[in-house]
């Protein structure tokens, strides 16, 4: 079993980013408004994410580079989407995960404190723990939690499905076309598992699994440990659906508007399916899981920016890491936004998993380019099944994305 778990990393990091935002409330509450009418849209969005991850994973494992060298090869435009990408995730989607986070923690704590100031308390410890810098670490921690969480969330959900459906309660609801249902189903997408700019997180864990493996994490590995991550992503976003149509479906259900009702539901939800019982357990594993994901978030995004304006500046590749600047950086962004600009938390949320699909088509297009450049030896370069399925993702993912802009802008 310790073999097995040094051998997992970027993938259940991934399934860390993923779980939080995504999972814990946009699965919930597709569950909970719609019952299971919404499954096909998440194996649909996941399906279409799955060829830039894979090509992410497989120029990383192939290059010993993320792929912010390779938009960098490709050009200005490139760039720019990837700088657009960064700035979403570095401060808008870090904010959310850190509001869910903090939301759970009040919860399960009563703190006499509103989420934003939790949210920020929580960012200044999860930067002390990373200040070092150390990639392993925040590895270590990460999928010890995920896993757990995962273990409790299907146990959970083989509890709850004999409540589905229960008392004559409806199973699917009736889709009636809305700008509501439009908004949501673009939330979701947006990100479900996870947006798109993860492809080039998950890219920058390779490279620094394999430095820290010593060269011993292969091609071979990476692909094997990131479809064990993504599969899990998915299975866990089917756990929450199904949770929260046995739970809160076609029960009078109001989505929370606050962090801490949301994250009090949450919790209610298990301990409604397995038992009360069950609270303090629940209650570590999800604080755990959440906390996962902003540790993840931290970790990345001031690496890759490190990275990003290197290259810009024309830095040269051997000088010394500026990742605790950073992070700094990160933390302060963030909090500003918390504290001062906040409109409100599901608001807060919607923009935020929306954005995320506003660069997908481009991110999922310059991952096809980097893979299929020189840089990639040929044998590592993907067969035409993956290349078509791709373009059909690039395609579809414009049309959501679109969608999108055209809803904002007639309001």
């Amino acid at each position: 079993m310790g073999g097995l778990l040094s051998r997992l990393g970027p993938g259940m990091m991934l399934a860390a980013v993923a779980v939080g935002v995504s999972h814990l409330v946009f699965s919930t509450q597709a569950g909970a408004n719609y019952g299971l009418s919404l499954v096909w849209l998440i194996l649909l969005v996941v399906a279409l994410k799955y060829p830039a991850f894979h090509f992410a994973v497989q120029y990383a494992s192939a290059t010993g580079r993320s792929l912010v060298t390779g938009y960098a090869k490709i050009g200005k435009i490139a760039l720019t989407w990837l700088v657009v990408g960064f700035f979403v995730d570095t401060f808008i989607a870090t904010g959310a995960v850190a509001m869910v986070t903090a939301g759970l923690f009040i919860s399960v704590f009563n703190l006499p404190f509103s989420g934003p100031q939790v949210a920020v308390a929580l960012m200044v410890i999860s930067a002390a723990i990373l200040m070092n810098g150390q990639y392993i670490r925040a590895e270590r921690l990460v999928k010890v939690f995920v896993l757990a969480f995962s273990v409790l969330a299907i146990v959970a959900t083989l509890f709850a499905l004999p409540l589905i459906g229960e008392g004559g309660r409806a199973v699917f609801a009736e889709l009636t076309p809305s700008r509501g249902l439009a908004i949501f189903v673009i939330a979701v997408a947006g990100w479900m598992p996870m947006p798109l700019n993860g492809s080039v997180q998950i890219s920058k864990w390779v490279v620094e699994k394999r430095n820290a493996s010593g060269g011993k994490f292969d091609h071979r590995q990476a692909l094997s440990d990131f479809r064990i991550g993504y599969g899990l992503t998915l299975i866990l976003a089917l756990c929450f659906l199904l949770m929260g149509t046995a739970v809160l479906f076609d029960a009078e259900y109001v989505a929370p508007s606050n962090p801490g009702d949301f994250a009090t539901e949450l919790l209610g939800i298990f301990t409604t399916v397995i038992g009360e019982w069950s609270y303090p357990v629940i209650a570590v594993a999800s604080l755990a899981v959440m906390w996962s994901t902003q540790i993840a978030l931290m970790d990345v995004m001031p690496r890759l920016t490190d990275r990003l304006l290197g290259i810009i500046t024309g830095r040269a590749d051997d000088a010394p890491s500026r990742y605790s600047k950073f992070l700094i950086g990160q933390v302060i962004g963030v909090s500003i936004i918390l504290l001062f600009l906040l409109q409100g938390f599901t608001s807060f949320l919607y923009f935020a998993t929306s954005m995320g699909f506003v660069a997908a088509p481009a991110i999922a297009y310059y991952n096809y380019v980097a893979m299929t450049s020189d840089d990639v030896p040929a044998e590592f370069r993907p067969g035409a099944k993956l290349i078509i399925w791709n373009w059909i993702s690039v395609f579809a993912m414009a049309v959501f994305a679109l969608a999108f802009l055209y809803l904002s802008l007639t309001r």
